[in-house]
């Protein structure tokens, strides 16, 4: 007769060890599921690299300035990181420019994404579904594998380093330095931040957050004077009226409807119906951040956090908020409050109790009407190659990149 073996007293069963690989899953699994899902919405990305909107810009100015590149700004204030990521395209042959972009693009996505499966993250690991949050956002579309909008993603990674514990080692300490001039010079996000880092500093008094506050600080004060003394655009429309009566739909159409409507989301908006989805979009996320539960500090964080995104965005499109009602068009202003909703949601959902089980099935009910919607169009294919070759003769050429109207001027230079 064959001796049936029992698992010994206090060792975990089968269904012991899928929950312990569900409650911290291998990093390296959930950053190829990352990447996989990013190829899956940007397939013709990877196939077929080509440079987006602003991307070529940087390329052209990386190619004629050199290291000079890095003192010039956009919107009013540095792009480091974008600048880092121009530079090793221009040290390539043309050609191969726009997969250097796209690459780069797909390796700082995925960074920000092992940020939340880190030790010091606070965030719940189960199932790797922070990091997978962050390429599964419902509205991308312009933010994914290109480099000028990586500033949106890297704008979550700032936040990661907020929420993460202090460095405990010179590895650690090596990271959140690099990280917090890096990404603090890198768009607007540490004027917004500062402020919160300040609160983390002043709650943990320990060197490491007195030393990250310090350089988020200095990080803001270089970045809010370069905003203030940049020239005003010659398509500024400071002098146009707001449109305040547009505020809560935008909130409600973008915020609530998209997540959770998906596909099914109507293409017109009612304003009355708007604004009372934008009303109770408000109080969810305000239930979410401030209700009881576990993670209460990273939750009230978030929330912090996404109001201050939330109104910068809001008020730096005041004078055009019917773009927001109009598919495909800035969802970048709404990538980071979509992300943090989704982390509130996740926050609630692997807890207990009633209210999380609701989370649950709105994170699953949200997943499951998007995914129709979630495969990006493929970018019109504008023969990158044929550009490349009279850029590496150094002829005079004008580039048309994505979006098909962007059209940028390379002058003649001598080989």
């Amino acid at each position: 007769m064959v001796e049936v073996l029992k698992p010994e007293r206090g060792g975990l069963g089968a269904r012991g060890r899928v929950a312990r690989l569900l409650a911290d899953p291998p990093a390296l699994a959930v950053l190829a599921l990352c990447a996989a899902v990013l190829g899956l919405r940007r397939a013709e990305a990877m196939s077929r690299p080509q440079f987006w909107a602003e991307d070529v810009i940087f390329y052209q100015r990386a190619l004629l300035q050199g290291w000079q590149a890095f003192l010039g700004t956009d919107a009013g204030y540095f792009h480091m990181v974008l600048r880092a990521v121009a530079a090793a395209g221009a040290s390539v042959d043309p050609s191969l420019a726009p997969a250097v972009f796209v690459g780069a693009a797909a390796l700082i996505t995925l960074y920000v994404a092992s940020r939340t499966l880190s030790r010091r993250c606070p965030l719940p690991r189960y199932a790797g579904l922070c990091a997978l949050a962050i390429v599964l956002v419902p509205d991308t579309h312009e933010v994914l594998l290109n480099v000028v909008n990586l500033q949106w993603v890297l704008g979550a990674g700032l936040v990661l380093l907020l929420l993460s514990g202090d460095p405990v080692g010179p590895g650690s300490w090596a990271h959140d330095l690099v990280a917090a001039l890096a990404l603090g010079l890198t768009g607007p996000f540490s004027i917004f931040l500062a402020p919160a880092f300040a609160l983390r500093a002043i709650s943990r008094r320990s060197r490491a957050s007195l030393v990250i506050c310090a350089l988020i600080c200095a990080c803001a004060l270089v970045q809010a004077y370069l905003v203030y003394v940049e020239p005003t655009s010659p398509f500024d429309t400071t002098g146009a009226a707001a449109s305040a009566g547009l505020f809560l739909p935008a909130i409600g159409r973008r915020l609530g409807g998209s997540p959770m409507m998906g596909a099914f989301l109507a293409r017109d908006t009612d304003q009355v119906f708007g604004t009372l989805a934008g009303i109770l979009t408000l109080a969810g996320i305000g239930y979410l951040s401030l209700g009881p539960g576990s993670y209460r500090v990273e939750r009230r964080l978030l929330g912090l956090v996404l109001a201050v995104v939330l109104a910068g965005a809001l008020y730096r499109t005041r004078h055009s908020l019917f773009l927001f009602f109009v598919p495909h068009t800035r969802a970048r202003y709404f990538y980071l409050p979509q992300l943090f909703t989704l982390w509130l949601l996740i926050s609630w959902a692997v807890q207990k109790g009633r209210a999380a089980r609701v989370c649950a099935a709105l994170a699953l009910w949200a997943l499951a009407v998007n995914l129709p919607r979630l495969r990006e169009a493929p970018l019109k294919d504008l023969n990158w190659p044929s550009y490349a070759e009279k850029i590496r003769a150094g002829e005079d050429v004008t580039v048309e990149t994505n979006p098909p109207v962007w059209r940028t001027h390379f002058p003649r230079r001598e080989k």
